[in-house]
C-alpha cells in the first residue's frame, strides 16, 4: 500500500504539535513547511490547566501552580485545584520537545518560504501538493475587533516580593479608563516574575502605557521600585471566532480556530484539535477542525459583547466567576471540558440586565 501524504504550512505550535503525532498514522508521510516560523526568535511562554490532552506539556512544563487569584478593588479570590493545576511552559521548549518525537524518516521539514498565488501553495515555484494540506499560517486580523492584547517582562528583584504559590490571573486594580484592563503575574519564586499588562479592547496601546502600568502596580502593591527586566513579551490575540475556509486545504491553529475567544487561550485547544484530526485520519473519516462546542462560542459572543459595551462590570463579572465555581470547575471550563451544571451556575452569578442585553443582541445581527 502506497504511503499517503500530509503537508503542514507552518513550523509553529499547530504544526508541530500534530506532526509529533506521526507515529499514530504508519501509512502517512509529513512534510512540514516551516518557512518564516523557523526564524522567530520571540520565546515567549504559553499557559494552560493541565487536562488529558496536554499530559505531555505538564510533563516537560516550567512552572507549574495549583492556585490562582483573581482580584478586584473590593474582592480578592483564590482558587486551587491540584487535579488541574495551572501550568506554563516556553514556545521553544515546547517546540524543540515536539521535534524529539520525530523518530523516523516519515517527516521532512522545508524552512523556505512558501507563497499563496490563487488560493494555491507555491514552494520555489512549485505547487505544493499531497493528499491532504493543513495551514497553520496566522491569519490577518479583522478590523474593528475586540482584541486581546498585553505587553510585560520577566521582574527580577533584590528583595522577596511574591509569593510563589500563587498565580495571579487577573487583577483589576490598574488603569480602566481605556477599556478592560488587567494585570496578569507568574511568580517563578520570590524574587522572580513574569507581569504583563492585558487588555481586552480595539485599540492597542503604546508600549509606555504597558510598562508604566506595570511599574505601577509593582510598587503599589509588592512596594517595588528597583527591578531588573527580561524577557520582554507582548501579543495581540483576536476575540472573535475564526472559522476560515480554504479550497483544497484544512486550517489548523489560530487560522483553524483554535483560539477560546472569550479568552485568548489556545494551547490546550491546539492539542485537542492536533489529536482529533489524528484520531479521524486513523479511522478513514473526514476531518473535522472545529475543536470548541457550539454552546461554548455562542456564549462567549455574548460575553465578549458585554465586554465590549459594559467594559466597567467586567472586574465584577469574573469576581462573580471566582466566587461561584471551584478551582477544578474553572479549569475545565477555561479548557472547553466544563460540565452543564457548572455552566448554569457561570450563568447565574453573572449580572443580568447586561447579559440579556447582550444575548438579544447577539440573536439578532
Amino acid at each position: 500500500m502506497k504511503n499517503k501524504n500530509i503537508n503542514i504550512i507552518g513550523g509553529g505550535c499547530a504544526a508541530l504539535s500534530l506532526a509529533r503525532l506521526s507515529d499514530h498514522l504508519p501509512d502517512y508521510s509529513f512534510n512540514i513547511y516551516s518557512g518564516d516560523e523557523s526564524k522567530v526568535n520571540n520565546n515567549h511562554y504559553w499557559g494552560f490547566w493541565k487536562t488529558n490532552v496536554n499530559v505531555d506539556a505538564y510533563h516537560h512544563a516550567d512552572y507549574t501552580w495549583s492556585k490562582w487569584a483573581i482580584n478586584t478593588n473590593i474582592s480578592s479570590h483564590v482558587l486551587s485545584s491540584n487535579k488541574y493545576p495551572y501550568c506554563v511552559i516556553k514556545r521553544y521548549k515546547w517546540l524543540n520537545y515536539c521535534k524529539s518525537e520525530f523518530k523516523n524518516s516519515k517527516i521532512k521539514i522545508f524552512d523556505e518560504n512558501i507563497f499563496e498565488k490563487n488560493g494555491e501553495l507555491f514552494l520555489n515555484n512549485k505547487k505544493i501538493t499531497g493528499d491532504i494540506i493543513l495551514d497553520s499560517r496566522p491569519p490577518d486580523n479583522l478590523s474593528n475587533i475586540l482584541l486581546q492584547h498585553f505587553e510585560g517582562f520577566v521582574v527580577t528583584s533584590k528583595k522577596d516580593a511574591f509569593d510563589p504559590e500563587t498565580v495571579i490571573l487577573m487583577d483589576f486594580r490598574c488603569d480602566q479608563s481605556k477599556g478592560m484592563h488587567f494585570i496578569y503575574l507568574l511568580p517563578f519564586s520570590k524574587k522572580k516574575a513574569l507581569v504583563e499588562s492585558t487588555m481586552f479592547s480595539k485599540n492597542i496601546e503604546s508600549k509606555e502605557f504597558y510598562l508604566t502600568e506595570i511599574s505601577r502596580y509593582l510598587k503599589k502593591y509588592f512596594n517595588l521600585e528597583e527591578f531588573s527586566k527580561s524577557n520582554h513579551e507582548k501579543g495581540v490575540i483576536p476575540m472573535h471566532e475564526i472559522s476560515l475556509i480554504s479550497k483544497g486545504r484544512y486550517n489548523i491553529g489560530t487560522r483553524g480556530g483554535a483560539v477560546r475567544p472569550s479568552s485568548g487561550y489556545t494551547f490546550t485547544f491546539i492539542q485537542k484539535q492536533a489529536f482529533q484530526i489524528i484520531s479521524q485520519l486513523a479511522k478513514g473519516r473526514k476531518i473535522n477542525t472545529n475543536i470548541h462546542k457550539k454552546s461554548d462560542l455562542f456564549l462567549d459572543k455574548v460575553f465578549i459583547n458585554v465586554i465590549d459595551k459594559f467594559p466597567d462590570i467586567v472586574p465584577k463579572i469574573f469576581a462573580n466567576l471566582a466566587n461561584s465555581i471551584n478551582g477544578d470547575e474553572m479549569a475545565k471550563f477555561m479548557s472547553g471540558n466544563c460540565s452543564l451544571i457548572t455552566t448554569f451556575k457561570i450563568i447565574l452569578s453573572m449580572p443580568k440586565i447586561p447579559f440579556i442585553k447582550s444575548f438579544f443582541h447577539v440573536v439578532t445581527r
